[in-house]
C-alpha cells in the first residue's frame, strides 16, 4: 500500500497541493467476516445498533471483545506505525479520527466505555487513550504535522454521552498541549440531533481551543465565510461537495454552480458516481 499511495501523494505535489493521511480504527464497528471470523474489539462489550457493510451484504453488528488493558498499547502501536507509512508513502501529515462513533471515539464515550480500569471511567481516564496516541503519532511526524478529528454532537454509530460538552471541552483544553496543526470539529447536524445528540456549540470549543479549527459537516460558501469572518473557525472541510464538484476551489472562487452528489453511489461500487462528474471545461 504505501508504493500505491506514492502515486497518488506525488500526483498531488505534483499540482501543488497537500495532502494529509487520516489514521482510523473503526473498533466495533466491524464485523468477524472482515477478521477471520474474530469479533472486533471496542473498549467495552457493548454492541452498536444497526448493520455492517460485508462483502455478503449488510448484517446485524455484532457484540465486540472488550479490550484487555495490556493490549492497548498494541493499538497505540498501529497508529504509529501507521503514521510512519504514511510519511513513507509520501504524505505531508496525518489526521487521527478520533469522531463518528469509531475507537478512539468509543473510547471517549460514556455509552460505550464502562471499562474500570486506568482508560475508563473519570474524563480524565477516558481521553487517556487518544491522549496516548496523540504523543505517539507526533514523536513519528512531529505535532506540527498532526490533526486530530473530533464530532463532539455526533450520534452516528450509535455513539453518545451524558455530558458531551465537559467530555470534548477537557479534550479541547487537553489537546492545546501538543500544538498540533489543527482540530477537525464536525459540526452538529440536523441528523444528529433528531437522533438525541445534545449539541456542543463551536464558540464554546473555540474558546478553549487556541490551535487552528477546521469545520466540517453542511457547509456551503455563504456558511463557511460566515464561520471564519466570525473567528470560529479558521478553514472549512468540504467531503460531499468534493465528491460531485472535483474542482470544488475553482467553482467557489467563480461563484459557479454547484452539482449535487448522487447519495445512491457512495461507499462502494465502481466508477460511477466516483471518478465521473464533470469538471466546469468539461460541461
Amino acid at each position: 500500500q504505501v508504493e500505491g499511495w506514492k502515486l497518488v501523494t506525488d500526483a498531488v505535489h505534483k499540482e501543488g497541493g497537500h495532502i494529509f493521511l487520516q489514521l482510523w480504527h473503526v473498533g466495533r464497528i466491524s464485523h468477524p467476516d472482515y477478521q477471520g471470523g474474530e469479533a472486533p474489539v471496542a473498549p467495552s462489550a457493548i454492541a452498536p445498533a444497526g448493520e455492517a457493510a460485508t462483502y455478503e451484504g449488510m448484517k446485524p453488528f455484532v457484540v465486540p471483545r472488550a479490550l484487555e488493558t495490556g493490549e492497548i498499547s498494541a493499538i497505540v502501536e498501529q497508529f504509529q506505525n501507521g503514521a510512519k507509512n504514511a510519511l513513507e508513502a509520501g504524505f505531508d501529515g496525518v489526521e487521527i479520527h478520533s469522531a463518528n462513533g469509531y475507537l478512539l471515539d468509543q473510547f471517549l464515550r460514556d455509552s460505550t466505555n464502562k471499562r474500570d480500569d486506568n482508560y475508563g471511567g473519570s474524563v480524565e481516564n477516558r481521553v487517556r487513550l487518544l491522549m496516548e496516541v496523540i504523543e505517539a503519532v507526533g514523536a513519528v511526524c512531529g505535532n506540527d504535522r498532526v490533526g486530530v478529528r473530533l464530532s463532539p454532537s455526533g450520534a452516528f454509530n450509535d455513539i453518545s454521552d451524558s455530558d458531551p460538552e465537559k467530555l470534548f471541552g477537557h479534550v479541547a483544553g487537553r489537546i492545546n498541549s501538543f500544538d498540533l496543526a489543527y482540530l477537525h470539529i464536525v459540526d452538529a447536524l440536523e441528523s444528529d440531533i433528531r437522533h438525541g445528540a445534545k449539541a456542543v456549540q463551536l464558540e464554546y470549543l473555540r474558546e478553549i481551543y487556541k490551535g487552528k479549527i477546521v469545520i466540517c459537516g453542511g457547509y456551503d460558501k455563504q456558511k463557511g465565510n460566515r464561520v471564519i469572518a466570525e473567528g470560529n473557525a479558521d478553514a472549512v472541510a468540504f467531503g460531499q461537495l468534493f465528491i460531485s464538484n472535483p474542482d470544488l476551489p475553482e467553482r467557489l472562487k467563480a461563484g459557479a454552480a454547484l452539482k449535487e452528489p448522487d447519495p445512491s453511489t457512495f461507499y462502494g461500487g465502481g466508477e460511477e458516481g466516483y471518478v465521473d462528474y464533470p469538471f466546469m471545461q468539461e460541461k
